[in-house]
């Protein structure tokens, strides 16, 4: 049996964790906890162990630096410390926060087999910090398990070894479908408090990006844009960050005189969920990377204030909206959303790109699966002196092995009948394009 440390580090990480900790237990594999602290709010983070039923972390690392690079030195010092101690076959972490970053470096530096969950997400848009993060991430992970197809043609679009490459669907599929049950079924304070006060429909709304909350004009509009939309209450959920911005950019005056505003701090997990499946609850507003994958799980309309999103299978599926951080826009989109009356038409015939909720399984099928391939081996002599891409065209239906015995070669990309790069099938048709990497 084979042993496993998990990373994490903010309340989203813990929950997408949730189910493999939850099956390792199941099949008796060991697992060992690691919390960075990223998220040193109580409600935030370390509350979530409890309620989720998960078993304390091994240890917290209590890490509560305030520049990000003082944040990543110090996490890579004592979760390497740690790794050094605990000698795990693999270490698995979720995601693109510092903490994913910090523990896939402690990890490759001491070689010690990195898995990576959510791995292929892009924005193609490096201000963002979590971009960064990921990018370095994937690109040195042992295991690369995927949430989506998209994810996969990316990872595979960077030349990564497909042999290494895996999509399993997210494994936040599979908390709603392991939690739903008893966040609707049971008593949850915060959620019940707010049903009852909330009367009407209503729309939740979260604000936490560092693009939206450390540019003061940025923010001021999207609070503007709160006070301007009068139709429906608005469940503004606040972010510890976001609430010390407001202040900092005097914005709490304007903020408390909207009339509409329902103010709470975060609320715990079993509390958003039952909000999100509330039947009033008809819209999210947000600029969070998992309220958009939640929205598509749960099915209801998302409007993401950001250009861009690592999540675009939402908005190829016309259930995701972006929005650029201007008020006028912002309540235009609002409207706009809300006017449609074919949202539970369209949700009806929609299907999660995220997976069928069995991702956790897989996962930890796929590590034992791939022992053999994560040993720290140099690669056999390049024939062209290191890695060499060609292109070939095929021209009658085949199979991929076929292909990869007769060119001695590695498939690392196909290409479909209209120049549309696919995920690799076995079966490859004619016309199809595939590049290899010739070993």
């Amino acid at each position: 049996m084979f042993s496993i440390v998990t990373v994490v580090g903010t309340r989203p990480e813990i929950i997408k964790m949730a189910p493999i900790i939850l099956e390792a237990e199941i099949r008796g594999i060991e697992l060992t906890i690691l919390h960075t602290g990223q998220h040193y709010d109580e409600e935030m983070s370390n509350q979530i162990f409890t309620s989720l039923k998960l078993p304390e972390p091994y240890m917290n690392l209590d890490i509560k630096s305030v520049f990000p690079h003082e944040q990543l030195s110090e996490m890579i010092d004592k979760v390497g410390t740690e790794l050094i101690s605990i000698k795990p076959n693999i270490v698995l972490a979720v995601g693109d926060t510092v903490s994913v970053l910090a523990s896939c470096l402690a990890s490759i530096q001491n070689k010690i087999p990195f898995g990576h969950m959510e791995a292929g997400l892009r924005s193609f848009d490096n201000t963002m910090p979590e971009e960064i993060n990921r990018k370095i991430v994937d690109s040195v992970s042992s295991l690369l398990f995927a949430p989506s197809q998209r994810a996969v043609l990316n990872l595979l679009k960077e030349g990564l070894d497909p042999d290494r490459i895996f999509f399993t669907g997210n494994t936040f599929v599979d908390s709603i479908k392991i939690y739903k049950e008893t966040a609707l079924e049971n008593r949850t304070l915060k959620a019940d408090q707010i049903l009852q006060e909330i009367k009407k429909d209503f729309i939740i709304c979260t604000v936490h990006r560092d693009f939206n909350v450390e540019d003061e004009d940025r923010l001021h509009e999207i609070i503007l844009a709160l006070k301007k939309f009068k139709e429906l209450p608005i469940l503004f959920l606040l972010h510890p960050r976001t609430a010390k911005k407001l202040t900092e950019y005097n914005l709490d005056d304007t903020l408390n005189q909207i009339e509409n505003l329902h103010l709470t701090s975060p609320v715990d997990y079993f509390s958003m969920l039952k909000l999100l499946h509330n039947e009033r609850c008809k819209l999210i507003l947000t600029d969070s990377g998992g309220l958009q994958e939640e929205a598509a799980i749960i099915k209801k309309p998302c409007i993401t204030i950001r250009p861009n999103t690592e999540r675009p299978e939402t908005v190829v599926c016309g259930i995701n909206f972006l929005v650029e951080t201007d008020s006028n826009m912002i309540v235009k989109k609002i409207r706009d959303i809300l006017s449609r009356d074919n949202f539970e038409e369209n949700f009806e015939l929609f299907e999660t790109p995220y997976g069928d909720g069995f991702a956790g399984k897989k996962i930890l099928d796929l590590i034992e699966d791939n022992l053999d391939i994560l040993d720290f081996e140099s690669p056999r002599l390049f024939d062209y002196g290191s890695k060499s891409f060609f292109l070939i065209e095929i021209e009658k239906t085949t199979q991929k092995s076929m292909v990869e015995e007769k060119f001695h070669c590695q498939i690392t990309m196909v290409y479909d009948e209209r120049g549309q790069p696919i995920p690799i099938p076995e079966e490859l048709k004619k016309g199809y394009r595939v590049r290899v990497t010739i070993k």
